[in-house]
């Protein structure tokens, strides 16, 4: 029965690929078809080369597409530093191979996106959650509006498969080799280092949880009524599988600290992966923290102040709409849900600080990190119909992205 529940779900897992081919190739003949080009934006087409005649691959390295595509060929320019360096490496190193930038950015996260979600499938399995709730949440997630770019040249495909890889291995006890895949979460995007914390309460609690309350109090008096150097040295010994534990945890860390010395060394400034934000127009403040209710009222007043009829209003909507339902599903995964802390620690952590910035920008495309709020959803038990809509928007999206609109 067992094999047979993990052939269906492979199944559903090559289906769902699939689906987001389909739609990213129905979504660039449509929309070459109804909208006019956007050449003002960084699309795949400006790197040129053999690409620059095949739309149906250069439609793919739109915006940050275009910067990884780029970094990988010709190395850091001005202020792209605001990109992490192990996407843009797997492309360079891969095109060796493929024969081209775009292409390989392409296979990278066309591997990388039926990766995650098969251990996306697992890690639940691994927690107890059923079939119907693990189906429906590959669902959800695949059919979700900007899913689509889990098979654009963006990172999401990547860094989605090492965050619930990371995850899996802490299941498994396997801390160091799960720090370690954080470690490369972190060197993809900055907020892989809230890996960390997520995986620390992950060890906490299936590690170190019981009777540690009692056990502080027992070397609290031994400390107390007979402490000497013998003792402590005891304590600390036998505390070493914890301390071991941990230490393989924060390797998690390798990535940010490594990306960080390299840009002190080339740039001066340990953080300017954050500096180098405002310089692509993105409103984006990195000198203050905005909290988020400013950046709710910021919003309310565009809605009363950007022209109606502008696709920046669309967009506007967009932004504010995605970011209420993942308040609420972050919310309803703290307080009913019943979700892993250490997952809901770290979705949290990765939600609320690009939002400290002063804007929602891309907060449409960065929720897919949330990955437990898409169990939420499917714990909600919608109206059916509710990821067939969903898939209409990711389709209609794909097309505005892949003509060169700002989606995300």
């Amino acid at each position: 029965m067992a094999k047979i529940i993990m052939l269906n779900m492979t199944r559903l897992i090559v289906k769902l690929f699939i689906l987001v081919q389909f739609i990213l190739v129905g979504g660039w003949l449509v929309g070459a078809e109804v909208l006019p080009i956007r050449t003002e934006t960084f699309l795949g087409k400006g790197l040129g080369g053999k690409v620059s005649s095949q739309p149906l691959l250069w439609s793919r390295a739109n915006f940050d597409g275009f910067y990884y595509a780029k970094i990988a060929r010709d190395g850091y320019q001005h202020y792209q530093q605001a990109f992490f360096p192990l996407y843009p490496k797997l492309i360079g190193f891969f095109e060796k191979i493929f024969g081209g930038y775009v292409v390989s950015g392409v296979i990278i996260s066309a591997v990388c996106f039926p990766l995650f979600l098969f251990f996306f499938n697992k890690l639940m399995k691994e927690k107890g959650f059923t079939k119907s709730i693990r189906r429906q949440t590959l669902i959800y997630i695949s059919f979700f509006p900007t899913a689509f770019y889990f098979g654009a040249v963006y990172t999401e495909a990547l860094f989605m498969f090492l965050v619930v890889l990371s995850f899996y291995l802490a299941t498994k006890k396997r801390w160091l080799l799960a720090g370690l895949v954080a470690g490369a979460a972190s060197y993809t995007k900055v907020v892989g280092i809230f890996l960390v914390p997520g995986l620390i309460y992950e060890y906490y609690d299936s590690q170190a949880k019981r009777d540690m309350r009692a056990r502080f109090e027992a070397a609290r008096q031994a400390i107390k009524n007979r402490f000497s150097i013998k003792y402590l040295f005891y304590l600390c010994k036998s505390r070493l599988p914890h301390i071991k534990g941990l230490a393989s945890i924060l390797t998690g860390a390798w990535g940010l600290i490594t990306y960080s010395i390299y840009l002190k060394r080339t740039t001066g400034d340990f953080f300017y992966f954050s500096t180098a934000q405002p310089q692509f127009k993105t409103q984006r403040t990195t000198d203050r923290i905005v909290l988020i209710y400013q950046v709710f009222w910021r919003y309310l007043k565009m809605i009363f102040t950007v022209d109606v009829t502008s696709y920046t209003y669309l967009i506007v909507w967009v932004e504010l709409l995605i970011v209420f339902l993942f308040v609420f599903l972050l919310l309803y995964s703290w307080l009913k849900a019943n979700l892993p802390p250490s997952w809901l620690i770290f979705s949290a952590f990765a939600f609320i600080v690009p939002t400290l910035t002063g804007t929602f920008t891309s907060m449409p495309r960065y929720v897919l990190i949330c990955f437990p709020c898409f169990i939420s959803l499917s714990k909600l038990k919608l109206p059916k119909y509710v990821p067939y809509i969903s898939l209409v928007l990711q389709f209609i999206a794909a097309a505005l992205f892949l003509r060169g609109y700002w989606i995300a």
